[in-house]
């Protein structure tokens, strides 16, 4: 089973799913030191990131960190699959544009991480671990959920 990473389209996409290659590994490696692997998903659309949604439980999702980027939820695109959405999820926010106030009010994230930059997945992914019941993983810092 696998923790997703799904992200929106970024205006200025220089790394892999706009997360760094560095950060990813840094996922990878502790992700797997609980048993886990990460699946990174890079999304072109809203139409696309609901597809995602909609398919991860059959695809081995079991938690997923969402980044629908920028203008992730402002077409209402995402409501559905988010209301639907039987896996938990953290939406994440790698810049301070912040999550849009509709983002709060659909589908019920269990957190929201915004404006710490890469570190954002860093923090989102401790605490999605956490809540999986792998809270002493690699981790010395307690996160809080």
């Amino acid at each position: 089973m696998s923790i997703f990473i799904i992200t929106g389209a970024r205006s200025l996409d220089n790394t892999a799913h706009g997360i760094p290659k560095e950060v990813v590994s840094q996922l990878v490696g502790r992700a797997a030191q609980a048993g886990k692997n990460i699946a990174v998903r890079g999304c072109q659309s809203t139409t696309e990131i609901a597809r995602c949604l909609r398919n991860a439980r059959d695809n081995g999702a079991e938690f997923i960190l969402l980044d629908p980027g920028p203008r992730g939820l402002v077409n209402g695109a995402l409501a559905p699959a988010l209301e639907n959405l039987s896996i938990p999820y953290i939406e994440v926010h790698d810049d301070d544009f912040g999550a849009l106030e509709t983002a709060l009010d659909i589908g019920h994230p269990l957190n929201v991480i915004q404006g710490y930059g890469a570190q954002s997945y860093v923090m989102a992914l401790s605490i999605a671990l956490e809540r999986m019941g792998f809270a002493e993983c690699e981790n010395d810092v307690h996160v809080g959920t």
